[in-house]
């Protein structure tokens, strides 16, 4: 069978993590998420803590300079001598890992800029899921997303879902000049609030059996 691919950019705490598990026993294809940052680390032999401190966040290490020791490991023709953490720098290894990954089979990918990485694949399926700010402080609660939530009030909880957003939008507008969350960025824009997990879940089966398996 052909390889596809299905990319789920998300506002945090939507559920878009959740559909992407599911489509991935549904369809027994591997998703991708933070697994993504362990993968860049053991390839590119940089500690995996700079690729979490830079995570669907915008630039913290555009001027970093590591020193020359990664420079065999990663290949200066390829990353260059002089920023070698630079936000840049780690964004092309990622994008780097998100391809072989690609190379090597169907997969689904949580966020991580994956449908601009991957935008001249002909089989791909790229999906936004958002909802309601109060399902979202709901769903952070019960997941217990972010440190010190117990202690939180409603408000809070609110503020620091805005600021997780921005910082996304902010990584996947700079990367992929498209911009995150517009319906023109997507193939499939779904609102997990008014239709809920299932029914978003099975939107999205039906549309990637269409389009990739019948």
């Amino acid at each position: 069978m052909n390889k596809y691919y299905i990319n789920i950019g998300r506002q945090f705490c939507s559920g878009g993590l959740e559909v992407g598990k599911k489509l991935s026993e549904y369809f027994s294809i591997p998703y991708f998420d933070k697994e993504l940052l362990n993968l860049a680390s053991k390839m590119s032999g940089i500690d995996k803590e700079f690729f979490e401190n830079a995570d669907e966040a915008p630039s913290k290490f555009k001027s970093s300079f590591l020193g020359l020791g990664f420079a065999a490991t990663l290949g200066v023709s390829d990353y260059g001598r002089s920023n070698i953490i630079g936000g840049e720098n780690l964004f092309n290894i990622q994008s780097d890992v998100i391809k072989h990954v690609a190379a090597n089979g169907s997969a689904i990918f949580i966020g991580r800029c994956a449908d601009y990485i991957l935008r001249e694949k002909k089989r791909i399926l790229n999906v936004f899921i958002y909802a309601d700010i109060n399902d979202r402080i709901e769903r952070a609660k019960r997941a217990n997303r972010l440190e010190n939530i117990d202690k939180m009030s409603d408000k809070q909880i609110a503020e620091l879902i805005k600021k997780e957003d921005k910082k996304r939008s902010e990584y996947y507008n700079y990367y992929t000049f498209k911009q995150w969350g517009a319906i023109e960025s997507y193939n499939l824009c779904i609102d997990s609030s008014k239709l809920g997990i299932e029914t978003c879940l099975n939107i999205i089966i039906k549309i990637a059996e269409e389009k990739f398996i019948r």
